[in-house]
């Protein structure tokens, strides 16, 4: 013989009997009523086409794919990007150390041109 689970057993009758009590306030009783109303047209809704459910669901699965797509090449190209920077940034580092020291011979040039002119 097949033990029962009493605490499974137990809370099932706990929460039937809360669902009563639960319905002897007049609000509660025609609230559950009204939502029941409405999820029975759906169901029946549902049940009768539901051609209309999976197309919704297939036009949704190929919203978030064409999203995943274009995040995907955005992420791509970004990346792209950062690469090019990566490799491009001491190219310039280098491009810019010889422009300042060019510009530095030419004022130190133009400070000896001046001062021997002075002197």
């Amino acid at each position: 013989m097949a033990k029962r689970n009493k605490l499974v057993e137990s809370m099932l009758i706990g929460a039937a009997i809360g669902a009563v009590v639960s319905l002897f306030d007049k609000d509660t009783r025609e609230t559950v009523i009204k939502n029941g109303k409405v999820v029975s047209r759906k169901s029946a809704k549902i049940l009768k086409n539901p051609e209309v459910v999976t197309g919704k669901i297939r036009d949704n699965i190929r919203m978030v794919r064409s999203t995943i797509t274009e995040i995907t090449e955005d992420v791509q190209f970004l990346a792209t990007k950062v690469n090019e920077l990566n490799e491009k940034t001491p190219e310039m580092i280098g491009m810019i150390k010889e422009t300042k020291d060019a510009f530095a011979k030419t004022i130190t040039l133009e400070g000896e041109k001046n001062s021997k002119i002075e002197g």
